[in-house]
């Protein structure tokens, strides 16, 4: 008998290449098929108010890091109390560019609350021009300043709704702080406690807020 293998029962080289050139497809396809699986699953479980880690960040020292990124946030409203209607001596005659971070605009339009670990960044922008081709009216000029308040019930135990209010920016200048600490609560919560009406926000003044509220798909738009 011949120790001599039968050459009819090895596969040639062209059939080794495309088993390993079929193996290396249905690898790359399995791949493929996870990652898609992964970025899937992270936006519908923001769309379905899921529990996502807060987009406020703080330093070692309790101190909030500036947020960035915000501007592509969901847009709250822009509301102004110019001093033309309040005899020259508004309390905040700028423009303020609201915005609430995804995780808690989904958490808001499924439950209808502001979620822990809200976060709301409002951009300060000055009164530019008054008038325009279709008329009167007050329009958008310059940034000028950043401020935010963090809803943290284990970093703010004791403050009103568990919300801490923070500066970026000081009176008169335009300069960005990286950090900034938390204001006292005669400052901000003063005002926002006792005439937001909603756990210290003024949905009042922003119909995205209160046309989302709780309303699932419908808080998109459209429907």
């Amino acid at each position: 008998m011949s120790n001599s293998k039968n050459p009819k029962h090895a596969p040639s080289a062209n059939t080794q290449t495309k088993l390993t050139y079929g193996k290396r497809r249905l690898f790359a396809f399995a791949c493929l098929t996870i990652a898609a699986s992964l970025n899937i699953q992270q936006p519908a479980m923001a769309a379905s108010g899921g529990a996502r880690a807060s987009a406020a960040v703080f330093d070692k020292d309790g101190q909030l890091k500036r947020p960035t990124g915000y501007r592509e946030w969901i847009f709250v409203g822009a509301p102004v109390t110019p001093n033309d209607m309040n005899d020259g001596k508004a309390a905040f005659p700028e423009f303020h560019n609201v915005y609430l971070d995804p995780s808690s605009w989904a958490y808001w339009k499924k439950h209808g609350e502001f979620r822990d670990g809200t976060i709301i960044t409002k951009e300060l922008v000055s009164v530019g021009s008054k008038s325009t081709f279709s008329g009167k009216g007050y329009f958008e000029g310059e940034y000028i300043g950043l401020e935010a308040m963090v809803k943290d019930k284990k970093r703010f135990p004791d403050a009103p709704g568990n919300w801490a209010f923070f500066r970026f920016t000081i009176e008169g200048s335009k300069a960005l702080k990286s950090v900034a600490a938390a204001q006292a609560p005669k400052d901000c919560s003063a005002c926002h406690q006792p005439n937001a009406a909603q756990d210290s926000v003024f949905i009042q003044h922003y119909p995205v807020l209160r046309a989302g509220k709780a309303a699932g798909r419908a808080a998109a738009g459209g429907f």
